[in-house]
């Protein structure tokens, strides 16, 4: 049986509480009693200070923020109104510039900053925080995007750039992107390849909402540039930051979008060291073809075709650097294609002058008139047309009869007085003088002589016959020898005519385009392609 309680009297200097088992059993009695409430009122308060102790300020504060937050709709209180987002960059390197696939590599961090009209609070009530960092997977975010991506991640919060944000008591929202490669198209002008000069921009905006419902504007006029690193192909010349509202055929509504201009100029000293120089060098070798001797023919032909192949790998090299356009050619591809025109005409050139030195036949008159006379005079040679041929010896001859008149020979006589000193050699006195002997001797050989004299008539003949036709082939071989004397004589002419040529148009096209540069300077440059874009987005 349940018992009850009851006030009982006691003793004077006490008082206490006794069961009543009567009036125990209701419970409504028991919670309108005063006592109850007091009791539930001290422990309900016991509690929150407890409470409060364990988790901090900063984390009831988020409590409370986050308690009927929506990240999925826009954090305004009034649908109307819009919400202003302040974009900012900082640069920190130029990566790369891909000119074969129009693609610049930068490596940035970004800046943006708005009103969440959900994120106030009073910071007294919060021990007197102001700030806290809450992660962007948590808040709404703009969605800004890169409009020129070149990549499959590009620029988005959900990737490793995403970074907290800071929220103030005044619901300025801040939020700092880590930072993060971005690869954006760029037009690549290659027509000064490689003294350029190129304007990449990187065009920020948001993806879905329009200008009623996000209106991006720029923080500063140009992007940040405190921690850039120089970058060993390129000078930084140029930045601009741009603002502007376009249209697009979609939709009816305008878009913001806030732009970043980056003007560099190439740095052209590993261009010139590797194909510059190489080119110039390969045409200067062209030029010994023309000093080569005619004897070697073939080799003059050989040298040219080796300095064409050579010109044609540098080509292929350039080629490979190049985006694929059909705009413009690059300069240098111009030289590399003039160089292996000219050293082809050279070529030809002295095929030309090759066959023109062994010709045999006879040099017109035109040739004579044209390459001896004036081509000579403009190369500084003077050269007669006419050779002088050999003059043959005379041949001795009789008056009387016009026979070849031979000279007795001293051999002959020796031979016949000796003969006959030995047949009469026992008639003789060997003691008799010197000069005895010699009267006899000479007796003797007039006799003989006379008796040889019909036989020498014949040998006069048949001397006469071939002395004839000696003069007849030394004729013969006087005459091609000036014919050959005089189409050297040309050969050499024309080859230093070719040679002069072949120098004038060398020079000429190698500083035509290798010295050919934009007539504005680098700024102006800058200027005129950013307003040229400007230009596009208006129209």
């Amino acid at each position: 049986m349940p018992r009850r309680w009851r006030f009982r009297p006691q003793a004077a200097c006490s008082m206490r509480f006794v069961p009543d088992l009567r009036q125990s059993a209701n419970p409504w009695v028991i919670l309108l009693r005063p006592t109850t409430w007091i009791s539930l009122l001290v422990t309900l308060q016991i509690l929150s200070f407890t409470t409060v102790s364990a988790i901090g300020s900063e984390q009831k504060l988020f409590n409370d923020l986050f308690r009927f937050y929506n990240k999925k709709v826009r954090p305004v209180k009034n649908f109307s109104h819009p919400i202003w987002v302040t974009f900012d960059m900082a640069l920190n390197q130029i990566a790369d510039m891909d000119e074969r696939n129009q693609v610049l590599k930068t490596n940035i961090w970004t800046t943006e900053t708005w009103m969440d009209e959900m994120m106030r609070w009073n910071p007294l009530e919060y021990d007197g925080i102001d700030q806290i960092r809450i992660p962007s997977s948590d808040l709404w975010m703009p969605d800004i995007t890169l409009y020129n991506n070149a990549d499959t991640g590009g620029y988005s919060k959900g990737n490793g750039s995403a970074s907290n944000c800071l929220v103030s008591y005044t619901g300025e929202v801040m939020y700092v992107s880590k930072p993060t490669i971005l690869k954006s198209t760029c037009l690549v002008y290659v027509k000064y390849f490689p003294f350029d000069v190129q304007a990449c921009k990187m065009k920020f905006g948001s993806w879905t909402y329009n200008s009623l419902q996000l209106n991006l504007t720029k923080q500063s006029e140009r992007p940040v540039l405190r921690s850039f690193i120089k970058n060993e192909q390129w000078n930084l010349e140029l930045t601009l930051t741009r603002q502007h509202v376009v249209r697009y055929d979609c939709c009816p509504e305008a878009y913001p979008d806030v732009t970043f201009y980056v003007c560099m100029r190439r740095k052209p000293l590993y261009y010139i060291y590797n194909l510059i120089t190489p080119c110039i060098l390969l045409c200067a070798l062209s030029f010994l073809g023309f000093f080569m001797p005619y004897n070697i023919g073939v080799v003059k032909a050989n040298l040219s075709v080796t300095l064409i192949l050579s010109l044609t790998v540098f080509l292929l090299l350039v080629a490979q650097m190049m985006p694929r356009t059909s705009m413009e050619i690059p300069l240098i591809g111009q030289y590399y294609l003039a160089a292996m025109s000219l050293i082809s005409v050279s070529t030809a050139m002295n095929i030309a002058v090759l066959n023109v030195n062994v010709c045999n036949r006879e040099v017109p008159r035109w040739v004579q008139v044209i390459v001896l006379k004036y081509l000579a005079i403009v190369c500084f040679q003077n050269c007669s047309c006419a050779i002088e041929p050999t003059k043959p010896k005379k041949i001795p001859r009789d008056e009387s009869t016009g026979m070849i008149r031979l000279r007795p020979s001293p051999l002959l006589g020796r031979r016949i007085a000796s003969s006959s000193l030995e047949q009469d050699s026992n008639h003789f006195n060997l003691g008799k003088t010197s000069e005895l002997r010699m009267t006899r001797s000479m007796r003797v050989f007039h006799e003989r002589h006379e008796e040889l004299e019909p036989r020498f008539g014949k040998l006069e003949s048949y001397v006469e016959q071939i002395f004839k036709h000696l003069k007849a082939v030394q004729k013969k071989n006087d005459k091609k020898a000036a014919l050959r004397e005089e189409w050297v004589k040309v050969a050499t002419i024309l080859d230093k005519v070719l040679l002069i040529m072949f120098s004038i148009a060398t020079i000429t096209t190698t500083l035509s385009l290798l010295l050919q540069k934009p007539s504005a300077d680098t700024e102006t440059l800058c200027y005129d392609i950013i307003n040229n874009d400007l230009d596009e987005i208006v129209t």
